[in-house]
């Protein structure tokens, strides 16, 4: 196997990164974006209103971010195959055992247990492996395996066509059996933890299971050490001001628009959402060349403020044309962010646990928001006040990530960056916001 990896024709990496793309792909597609076709079936099925429904759902969604810290720690120790495998028995036996409910209660003690098992299969199983397997082209990467959650959307239509041949049970089952298999089958034919297994080099680096320094591969900051400075807590609440507004306007945002009386929400969305995920691949592979990247979060949470600002006023055609492309074109950058972020900020080795505690921090944002906005819809008929929150705390984090960018150049953290000995990993910014040369090598 040694010998094969050092021959072949294509770094082995790639392999797994493709294998990100499918797998990011299957599970947000059947846990995340389903929802969507889910909600209105069940709530018919089961005889219900649609907000238990809802709550069901943002109830799994809520032990995901329970278990997010716990399951990035488990990787750190034991690896992004072993994650795979436990969160492709877990969350399938929840998608199964939800295809048999009944009543209410079933469904909300099946999709706990999806949320159990989720965490194990994204969004972050596929970064770490990122972070292990690539150095010079590692922010590239990092930005390919997230296609594969912007692909899970395209896959939506075959769900809806899928309820309405087999029901929503139906759907359920089927769509667990089959994230079993690609998530199982992958874990076990085709993932490896490191390249070391393999007897090959890191990507950019020099001999097997070392980076271009020849030194240990792995350096960064614990959780708690992460923990303790301002530039982890900077970048945790600003994703979860970011979040707000991007989990509201895909929960309400065709209704917004049908409220203002613009026909075809869902036609609108979806096509900002095309252009965010037709975007993702040739951005994924030219991200390498992105220093900036607490510039670049800046931006791309300011795009997403401004264009529901272009809205809020009045949504006239060339309006709508606005928002679709800030929405859409900001939007390619949007599941790139956290990783990109915390691995500059904080180095790769501990990178589950940090990533894993980050994001349950930044999945109250998606948990608050919708609610806040159906509330103050209710009470004034009207959701202009709130889009102009959802606007207000995406430019809000844009200033927290500006002040990320500042602390991460700041002395105490750079002397813990001294200290690790990650000063010429690339990993922090350096003072002037690139990271330190290092030579240009082949896989």
């Amino acid at each position: 196997m040694s010998l094969a990896g050092r021959r072949a024709p294509l770094y082995y990496g790639w392999v797994i990164v493709a294998a990100g793309i499918l797998g990011n792909a299957t599970s947000a597609g059947f846990i995340f974006w389903a929802t969507a076709v889910y909600i209105p079936a069940v709530s018919d099925g089961l005889a219900v209103g649609r907000f238990p429904v809802v709550a069901a759902f943002v109830a799994g969604q809520a032990v995901s971010a329970a278990v997010g810290p716990l399951a990035g720690a488990y990787m750190d120790r034991h690896g992004a195959r072993r994650a795979l495998m436990i969160g492709a028995v877990i969350a399938p036996v929840g998608l199964v055992a939800a295809s048999f409910a009944t009543e209410l209660w079933h469904l909300y003690v099946a999709w706990a247990v999806v949320g159990v098992g989720r965490p194990f299969l994204l969004p972050t199983t596929y970064n770490w492996l990122a972070t292990r397997w690539f150095e010079r082209r590692r922010q590239s990467a990092l930005g390919l395996v997230t296609v594969g959650l912007g692909i899970g959307g395209v896959l939506l239509p075959l769900i809806a066509a899928l309820e309405a041949a087999l029901g929503w049970q139906g759907t359920m089952l089927l769509t667990g059996v089959v994230l079993a298999l690609v998530q199982g089958l992958t874990a076990v034919l085709v993932v490896r933890d490191t390249p070391r297994e393999l007897g090959i080099p890191m990507e950019g680096g020099g001999p097997a299971g070392e980076t271009s320094r020849g030194a240990a591969p792995l350096t960064g900051f614990t959780l708690a050490d992460a923990m303790r400075g301002p530039t982890f807590w900077l970048i945790a609440v600003g994703m979860a001001l970011f979040f707000m507004g991007q989990g509201a306007v895909n929960v309400l945002g065709v209704d917004f628009f049908d409220s203002r009386g613009v026909a075809g929400g869902a036609t609108i969305l979806g096509v900002a959402a095309s252009i965010r995920a037709g975007g993702r691949l040739p951005v994924g592979l030219l991200l390498s060349r992105i220093h900036r990247v607490y510039a670049l979060a800046v931006v791309v949470a300011l795009s997403q403020a401004l264009a529901l600002a272009v809205v809020i006023p009045g949504t006239s055609r060339a309006e709508v044309i606005a928002f679709i492309l800030l929405w859409g074109g900001g939007g390619i950058f949007v599941p790139m962010i956290d990783a990109l972020l915390l691995t500059r900020a904080f180095g790769v080795r501990h990178y589950g646990s940090i990533s894993g505690a980050a994001l349950g921090i930044a999945f109250g944002g998606q948990l608050i928001a919708p609610t806040v906005g159906s509330a103050l819809f209710d009470a004034t008929q009207s959701y202009t006040p709130a889009f102009t929150l959802y606007s207000a705390v995406s430019a809000a984090a844009a200033l927290l990530f500006a002040g990320a960018a500042l602390a991460v150049r700041g002395a105490r953290h750079r002397r813990r960056v001294s200290a690790l000995g990650m000063e010429g990993s690339g990993t922090p910014e350096g003072p002037a916001g690139r990271p330190p040369a290092r030579p240009a090598q082949g896989d």
